[in-house]
């Protein structure tokens, strides 16, 4: 008499389970992606690749680029973190269906639709320096 309450309860608690590892997984991910773009050396799909291939390796599979976004906040004329100044402000957020990593097909146990995971940084790009070669140095 009690077992279908007891398994109903359990598939509830392994599919909360699978969503919280997969939100981890993603702000996982959008902070690895975060750190990458923030030295200047890596641009916009890259940063999506480097995010992409976290994921993959870590079992969440269905994420594209489309589903990452990288978007300057001081200006968004820069979106690209390769052609960012200096302290320029960048949002990435990562998002997926729970559809696309639930365990559990059924809908009423949750009703969470979209997981996603959003990090700010700032651009650590250096500020070129420029030598004048025509003063000898001693």
């Amino acid at each position: 008499m009690l077992a279908p309450l007891l398994a109903a309860m359990l598939v509830g608690v392994w599919e909360v389970g699978r969503m919280v590892e997969v939100q981890q997984l993603l702000t996982n991910a959008a902070r690895e992606g975060g750190r990458q773009a923030s030295t200047g050396n890596k641009d916009a799909a890259g940063v999506k690749t480097d995010v992409i291939t976290y994921l993959t390796l870590n079992g969440v599979s269905g994420v594209t680029a489309s589903n990452i976004t990288i978007t300057n906040l001081t200006d968004g004329s820069r979106a690209d973190p390769t052609q960012g100044n200096q302290l320029d402000r960048y949002r990435l957020t990562v998002s997926i269906p729970f559809n696309s990593v639930r365990w559990v097909i059924l809908n009423q146990i949750t009703n969470v639709s979209t997981i996603s995971a959003t990090v700010d940084w700032y651009s650590m790009r250096d500020l070129p320096l420029t030598l004048n070669t025509a003063v000898p140095l001693n």
